[in-house]
């Protein structure tokens, strides 16, 4: 290649920018195509970037390339580190047996192999126009912006999720674009740059680059001005064709969870407007059947109950724990064909301006509607509802014991299958194994996962295979997945320390906005989908849990742990305010420690879930430190100016100037020998600057230092002789 050399170390640094830059490209590919072995891409890539660091004669490369190319293919085919003569002899027919594939334009028929070597040669031009950009054009901008437009199309229209990438490419490909730019102009004025001089410019240009893209990245986002076409596309795609086709899952609740797992895009199609006070979470039914693969809803109660429109009805409704002095409303404007209603906790009754009934499952806990003795849709529903209330005393009271004293059949809802793994069982038996009460060892569980690594992500969730189980694979093998993922875990784990627990389906709260009316409402789109946990305490009985990473559970808990019967009970006495303040000051500050609690909790949970960014920052932070202390000399000749600027001009203030000085000096390279006199000291200073003003400044130091002279001196003058030396020091 001709052009301008570039220094080795430079170009080291230019090579590994781009090689993170290529390795954004290889991650999708990889990961879209379940081709696998994205190790041994990226250590070709790594390759051709050494060799050509080494400057190796081309005659030399091709082959190391070519060997490297067959070893490769033949590992991946044939899962064989050695070469042997008959898996040789196999890839080279296979390889020739695709050229009258080629030819006829069969590209579909294209075997594996072969594959394989044509995205090794497209790897193979791609390293060399990269070399070419960077060691010629001096120019990587045509690369970046088809890395940007690549990953942004595919983040956007596929289900590859590409937040952390998009960070990684702005960063990069800004720096290499910087340190390029910076090499061309250098080459344009014939000029040399040293690696020194580069990085020096090019850390404060890292520093920017970070700090902007990270505030970009905590700032509010305004919400997209157009609809998200793929929604649009994918129905497209599905409705043509015979039969249609599978396509890509989408958010929004779908009946069948009988095979959970698997990547899905978002759908922000409008299902539920719901104008209410507060969070809600919006509950349609409850599944009890683990299968190992996903839930179904087997149980031999069939019972069902009928109730119309006003009428009392609910799990929670008349509940010992549910606040009957505070009945809310909840008005639903819905948007899908639900044959059923969706409800919150606490649903006392439903009104509707149709002539409904409402056909309640007791095993599921689904409300199907029915309208003219058939299935019925309603578009509008308005539900009276009491928000639960649970008591902290009466929760951490509860014992595995008490379950003997409860009347319902619990049976169903501690359901595992045979081939459940032991290590799930024995997971669960480690986090609650300190706990006594079987809330605490229910929220042990609920929290276990915010503070053990695991990753919320909606892309690149795996689907169990025959032999797997849905549940172990995510606890012990992959750790990230959605919703479905945390509340199944949390489940089977719950029933696998014998805590009765079942799978619920509904809607999260939803976004707090203005709709067309001017009304603050809350609406809940398909990206709103959920599930989560209920377990039954003892003598309370079901309560929601929420485990997934980024949801909050808004269960309304009373903080009374402070109290005792014999307060409850204690006679009135003749100052029962003062008592009754003194009760609520307890019961304030009980809560306010539980909420202390709780927000160290978070934060511990975002610090685990967060741990790479911190690194990443903190071991950026240290290179900016690095750099700043090692260019000190440079910069604190203007801080000491600064910090002496103000204040009284006499012999105390003359004395730290003169101490920085010689501090200042000592980092420049102008050191002290050890018993030189300060008067010699000063006059080799003065030979090194020129003038004499070390000398002038050292005789006024020696002057009041011994000589007690600390009042008869021009401190203006010797301050301007200071300043002017001090400056000169950074030069």
């Amino acid at each position: 290649m001709n052009g301008t050399r570039i220094d080795k170390r430079i170009l080291l640094l230019l090579y590994i920018l781009a090689f993170i830059l290529l390795r954004e490209w290889l991650i999708p590919v990889i990961e879209l195509t379940d081709s696998g072995h994205l190790i041994l891409f990226l250590l070709f890539v790594a390759l051709a970037f050494f060799l050509a660091l080494l400057r190796v004669k081309w005659w030399i490369v091709v082959p190391i390339k070519v060997l490297y190319v067959a070893w490769t293919t033949h590992y991946m085919f044939f899962d064989r580190i050695l070469l042997s003569r008959e898996t040789v002899t196999y890839l080279i027919e296979n390889l020739f047996s695709n050229i009258p594939i080629i030819m006829v334009g069969d590209w579909e028929h294209i075997t594996n192999p072969f594959r394989t070597v044509l995205f090794f040669s497209l790897l193979w031009m791609t390293c060399y126009l990269i070399r070419h950009w960077i060691e010629v054009r001096k120019s990587i901008l045509l690369f970046y912006i088809m890395t940007v437009v690549f990953i942004s199309f595919i983040d956007t229209f596929g289900p590859y999720s590409a937040d952390a990438a998009i960070f990684r490419i702005m960063v990069t490909g800004l720096l290499l674009l910087g340190m390029l730019t910076i090499s061309r102009l250098a080459e344009k004025h014939h000029t040399s740059i040293s690696t020194g001089a580069l990085l020096s410019i090019s850390v404060p240009l890292l520093f920017t680059v970070v700090v902007s893209v990270a505030f970009a990245n905590v700032l509010p986002k305004q919400e997209p001005i157009w609809p998200d076409p793929l929604p649009y596309f994918k129905s497209f795609v599905q409705g043509s064709g015979e039969g249609g086709g599978t396509g890509i899952s989408t958010s929004g609740y779908d009946a069948d969870d009988s095979t959970l797992g698997g990547s899905f895009v978002q759908d922000n199609t409008l299902v539920i407007e719901a104008k209410v006070a507060e969070k809600q979470y919006w509950k349609i039914e409850t599944k009890n059947t683990y299968t190992s693969k996903g839930w179904e809803q087997i149980s031999a109660n069939k019972a069902q109950t009928t109730y119309d429109s006003g009428v009392e009805m609910g799990d929670f409704g008349n509940s010992d724990h549910a606040n009957e002095e505070s009945r809310l409303l909840a008005d639903l404007q819905v948007s899908e064909d639900f044959p059923f209603i969706v409800y919150p906790y606490g649903m006392n009754k439903v009104y509707a301006s149709q002539d409904v009934v409402f056909q309640h499952s007791e095993a599921s806990g689904k409300y199907l509607t029915e309208i003219g003795g058939s299935e019925g849709i309603l578009d509008s529903y308005e539900i009276e509802f009491t928000e639960p209330d649970y008591s902290l005393k009466a929760l951490r009271a509860t014992t595995m014991e008490d379950y003997s004293s409860e009347t319902e059949d619990f049976n169903q809802y501690l359901q595992l299958p045979e081939q459940l793994p032991e290590r799930v069982r024995g997971l669960a038996e480690t986090i609650s194994v300190d706990h006594e009460s079987v809330y605490e060892k229910t929220k042990a569980i609920e929290r276990y996962f915010g503070r053990n690594g695991f990753v919320y992500t909606q892309q690149g969730v795996a689907i169990p295979k025959a032999d797997d189980d849905y549940v172990d694979q995510f606890l012990f093998d992959t750790k990230k997945g959605y919703c479905d993922n945390f509340s199944t875990s949390m489940v089977v784990m719950l029933r696998a320390i014998d805590i009765p627990a079942r799978w619920v389906k509904g809607f999260a709260p939803g976004e707090y906005v203005l709709n067309d009316a001017g009304e603050q409402v809350y609406q809940i789109t398909n990206n709103e989908a959920h599930s989560w946990v209920e377990a039954y305490m003892p003598g309370i009985g079901w309560m929601p849990f929420e485990p997934t990473i980024g949801f909050s559970n808004f269960t309304e808990i009373e903080y009374d742990i402070e109290q005792n019967n014999d307060e409850l009970k204690a006679p009135e006495t003749k100052e029962p305010k003062k008592q009754k303040k003194e009760l609520e000051k307890k019961q304030a500050t009980a809560k306010k420690e539980f909420e202390i609690g709780e927000l160290f909790e978070a934060f511990g949970d975002w610090i685990r879930s967060n741990s790479w960014k911190i690194v990443a920052a903190g071991f950026i932070l240290a290179l900016i430190a690095w750099r700043l202390f090692v260019a000190r000399a440079k910069w604190l000749p203007r801080v000491l100016i600064h910090t002496h600027k103000s204040g009284k001009y006499d012999w105390y203030a003359f004395t730290k100037q003169y101490k920085s000085l010689m501090k200042q000096l000592d980092r420049t390279g102008l050191k002290r020998k050890d018993g030189m006199t300060l008067s010699d000291y000063a006059m080799n200073v003065d030979k090194y600057f020129g003038g004499e003003q070390m000398i002038t400044l050292t005789k006024a130091y020696e002057k009041g230092l011994y000589g007690g002279d600390i009042i008869n001196h021009n401190w203006v003058a010797l301050k301007e002789m200071w300043e002017d030396l001090i400056n000169r020091t950074s030069g």
